[in-house]
C-alpha cells in the first residue's frame, strides 16, 4: 500500500510539472501526454527498483555452448533460480565448443550493455583471462561455472570436482578390464580445465592404482559426435585387442558408444566408461553398449551460479569453491528415483 502511494504521488507530482513546463514551451497535447507518460514510467521503474532492487538485476550466464543436453539442463537451473529470486538471467553460448572468438565477443557484449553480473564457462581457461579481467575492472561480479578461468579470479568457481570425477571413472574401468589391457581415451578439450581435469584425474588414477594397464595417447574430438564416432573407429582399427575406453563427456560418449555398437562390441566384449548424460547414453547403459557413465548436475550448477552472483550484488559473501558433486551410473542403479532426477530433472 505505501509503495503505491509513494508511486501515485510521484505520478501526480510529475503531471502537474511536466504540463505546466509542457504549455510554457507551447507543446501539443499529444505531445505532453507523450512526455508525461515517458518520465511516469522511468520514475516509477526507479522507485519500484529502490524498494526492490534485486528485481532488476540483469545476470548474463556465457555457456560453452548448447550442443549437448547438459547446457541445456544448466540453463533449466538458471532460469528457476531466476524465477526464485526475481532477476532476468540471459543464457547465451557459442553454437559449438571450439568457437572461443564467438564467446570472447559474448563477454564484451556483456560489458558492453552493462550487465549487473556475470558467469562464464570457460572455452579456454587462459584464452578468456583477460576478458574476464575486463570484466571485473568494470566493476561486474563475475563467477566460473563448469570450467575455470585462469589464475583464480572470478568470485567462485561452481562445478564438479572433475579430478574427483575423473578418478571415479579410472577405478570403475579398472575394475571393468581386471586391471589389464589397452585402454584409450577420447577428450573433448585439451584446453578448457574440465577436459585437462577429466583426462589428468582418469589417467593419474589409473596410473596409481593399475600398473598393468597400458594407456593410449589421449584422442581429441571436440566433443564433437561425428569426430568421436570416426576417432572411436581408428581407434578399433589400429587396436583389435583394445580392452576398454574412457570418453570425457556427452558428445564423446555417444560417438564412442555408436562406434562401439556398429562393431558388435557390446557387453563383456570391450569396456566403456562415460561423461554426463542424456537420453541417448541413458539408452546405451539400458542396451549394455555403455557399462557406466560419471554424471554431474548441471541443473544446480546453473541454479546455484546464479544464486552466487544476486547473493554478491547484495553485498553477501559466498564460498570460493562450491562442488557440486559427481555420481557412476550404471545399469544397477539407473533405475534409481535420485538418479533419474539428476539425468531428467523435469522428468523423462
Amino acid at each position: 500500500m505505501k509503495k503505491a502511494l509513494v508511486v501515485l504521488f510521484v505520478m501526480l507530482g510529475l503531471v502537474v510539472g511536466l504540463v505546466g513546463c509542457a504549455k510554457k514551451e507551447a507543446k501539443s497535447e499529444p505531445q505532453i501526454k507523450e512526455v508525461v507518460k515517458e518520465v511516469v514510467v522511468e520514475k516509477v521503474v526507479e522507485v519500484e527498483k529502490k524498494a526492490d532492487p534485486s528485481k532488476y538485476y540483469k545476470i548474463d550466464l556465457v555457456s560453452k555452448g548448447y550442443q549437448h543436453e547438459f547446457w541445456r539442463t544448466v540453463e533449466a537451473g538458471a532460469q528457476q533460480a531466476a524465477m526464485e529470486f526475481g532477476v532476468n538471467v540471459n543464457f547465451i553460448g557459442p553454437e559449438k565448443e571450439t568457437e572461443i572468438a564467438k564467446q570472447l565477443a559474448m563477454v564484451e557484449n556483456s560489458i558492453n550493455k552493462r550487465v549487473d553480473a556475470l558467469a562464464i564457462a570457460a572455452l579456454d581457461k587462459d584464452a578468456l583471462k583477460p576478458v574476464i579481467k575486463k570484466v571485473i575492472k568494470a566493476g561486474i561480479p563475475v563467477v566460473s561455472f563448469d570450467s575455470d578461468v585462469a589464475g583464480d579470479i572470478t568470485e567462485s568457481f561452481i562445478a564438479t570436482d572433475n579430478m574427483a570425477a575423473g578418478a571415479i571413472a579410472a577405478n570403475y574401468m579398472g575394475k571393468l578390464v581386471n586391471g589389464q589391457g589397452k585402454v584409450a581415451v577420447v577428450a573433448h578439450s585439451a584446453g578448457s580445465t574440465t577436459g585437462i581435469e577429466r583426462r589428468d584425474g582418469f589417467i593419474n588414477e589409473i596410473k596409481a592404482k593399475f600398473p598393468n594397464i597400458q594407456l593410449l595417447n589421449p584422442v581429441y574430438t571436440d566433443g564433437d559426435k561425428n569426430k568421436s564416432l570416426a576417432a572411436t573407429l581408428d581407434l578399433l582399427n589400429a587396436n583389435p585387442d583394445l580392452a576398454g575406453i574412457y570418453a570425457t563427456n556427452e558428445g564423446c560418449a555417444f560417438g564412442v558408444a555408436k562406434a562401439v555398437e556398429e562393431r558388435g562390441l557390446t557387453g563383456d566384449k570391450l569396456a566403456v566408461v562415460g561423461f554426463d548424460a542424456s537420453e541417448d547414453l541413458v539408452r546405451f547403459i539400458e542396451k549394455d553398449v555403455v557399462d557406466g557413465t560419471v554424471i554431474q548436475d548441471p541443473f544446480m550448477m546453473g541454479y546455484l551460479s546464479v544464486e552466487s552472483l544476486v547473493k554478491l550484488l547484495n553485498g553477501e559473501k559466498i564460498e570460493k569453491r562450491i562442488d557440486t558433486g559427481a555420481v557412476l551410473v550404471t545399469t544397477k542403479n539407473i533405475t534409481d528415483e535420485k538418479i533419474l532426477k539428476k539425468i531428467f530433472p523435469f522428468g523423462r
